[in-house]
Formats: structure tokens, C-alpha cells, sequence
């Protein structure tokens, strides 16, 4: 599950090559030894992944890919691409950007 918060990056040391030719790009995770071959959904999914909170990487994907049909929306397609992302080893979720918000008590006075 995540939170609107969550920041993700790519994992350090992930091996990325383009084939822009075949609209795919290939994935090593080094510290799981795997190799994976992303769609162009994925591989966008992926490049987004720069430290962005979810919510910012969700408008971005959504305006450059729109709403997908099916009853299915860009947003729960993004978020289950991440999910499996990050089982995968190939995100990790970062801190919150400096001066996002953590939540709605945040705007609310403590004592």
C-alpha cells in the first residue's frame, strides 16, 4: 500500500538499456541477479521514478499516457507497475521531498 507521500527512485546500481526500436527496455537488477524487459508503460513508470512523491509521479504519468479503457484507470495501472517494481528490487521508496507534507495533521496546529 502506499501513501501519497512516498517518494521512489530507481535502485542504485540498476542497469537500464533502451531499445527504443522495439518500444521495450531492459532491466538489471545486480543485487538480484535478474533481467527484466519493461514495456513502453513500464519503461515510463520507470524513468518517472526520480525521487517524485506518488501523487506527482501519477499526474505525470496520467498527463503523458491518459486514462486508460477497460474500467481500469492509468493511476491503479501505475500503481500496481510500482508494486511490482519494487518486489522486484528494481525501486526503493526514498524520503519525502523537503517540505512535503506527511500527512493532514500536518496542518493543524499541535499542542
Amino acid at each position: 500500500m502506499f501513501s501519497p507521500n512516498d517518494c521512489f527512485v530507481r535502485t542504485p546500481e540498476l542497469r537500464i538499456r533502451p531499445v527504443p526500436e522495439l518500444g521495450r527496455c531492459m532491466v538489471f537488477t545486480p543485487a538480484r541477479p535478474h533481467l527484466y524487459t519493461l514495456n513502453a508503460a513500464a519503461w515510463l513508470a520507470l524513468e518517472l521514478c526520480d525521487g517524485r512523491s506518488l501523487s506527482m509521479l501519477e499526474a505525470a504519468y496520467v498527463d503523458m499516457v491518459g486514462e486508460v479503457g477497460g474500467g481500469s484507470s492509468s493511476g491503479d495501472e501505475l500503481r500496481t507497475t510500482l508494486e511490482e517494481f519494487e518486489r522486484k528490487g528494481i525501486i526503493v521508496r526514498a524520503s519525502a521531498p523537503p517540505g512535503a507534507k506527511s500527512g493532514p495533521l500536518d496542518d493543524e496546529e499541535h499542542p
